[in-house]
């Protein structure tokens, strides 16, 4: 039933809040392309995910963000964890303008594919390794983050899978700060069979940037997956622990 409730709930929150913007969005779709993509990041996808998480998600469970990288941080890689398909909604918590780094199927969605294409979201299956470098150049110079889940896929339990090191040493290359994220809670909201099960809470926390002065001393983009790695599920273990005492 919460399963049923929840999808009703979040199509619901969808469908009031792309009647509000009917207007605005179909005057988008006729800018130019770097425009176009701003004002879909910024103004549909951004406030789109606020949508689907204050009328969607939280009429059915809490759901609290924490920041301690504080205000004006500068344009970085935001690397998360992934325990559920809600992560892409809860990435707007942040409150940045952002691209996410996605797996290839998400694209091809009708509704949410459509849009993340008009954003330039990037297609990790189809964009060649060596345009990179170029891309995300581009994305920081213009005050774009990037949000990625070195995972590649969701891990469906509190486990986290190993990351991969291709964002790392994208990073180490262009001298970009790296935002290690945390998501705690949603681990069967929904499960990996898209059901919801009840939960005490959904943490999303943003720790202290990792500057281009502090990893420029690791020695490999593999040593610094890894530290990124255990920042992450040290914290996320202690935020477990926390929504158990609930």
């Amino acid at each position: 039933m919460l399963t049923i409730l929840v999808f009703i709930s979040m199509a619901i929150s969808i469908a009031l809040y792309s009647a509000v913007v009917l207007i605005p969005y179909l005057c988008i779709l006729f800018l130019p392309k770097d425009l176009r993509e701003h004002c879909m990041r910024s103004f549909i996808v951004l406030n789109l995910g606020r949508a689907v998480i204050h009328l969607g998600l939280r009429p059915f469970i809490r759901i609290d963000y924490r920041d301690e990288a504080g205000t004006n941080t500068p344009p970085g890689i935001y690397v998360c964890n992934h325990r559920a398909g809600t992560d892409a909604f809860l990435m707007a918590l942040f409150g940045v303008e952002a691209v996410q780094i996605v797996n290839g199927w998400p694209m091809k969605l009708p509704f949410f594919g459509y849009n993340a294409r008009l954003a330039g979201y990037l297609d990790s299956t189809k964009i060649p390794l060596e345009e990179y470098p170029k891309l995300f150049k581009s994305l920081i110079d213009n005050n774009v983050n990037v949000i990625a889940f070195p995972e590649g896929t969701r891990s469906g339990s509190r486990n986290m899978n190993s990351f991969h090191s291709g964002i790392f040493r994208l990073a180490m290359e262009l001298g970009i700060p790296v935002y290690p994220c945390c998501i705690a809670g949603n681990e069967r909201f929904p499960d990996r069979s898209f059901h919801f099960h009840k939960s005490k809470g959904i943490i999303v926390k943003r720790l202290p940037p990792i500057m281009p002065e502090t990893y420029r001393n690791f020695p490999s983009a593999f040593v610094f997956k890894k530290r990124v790695h255990d920042m992450i599920q040290q914290e996320n273990q202690r935020l477990d622990a926390e929504l158990d005492s609930r």
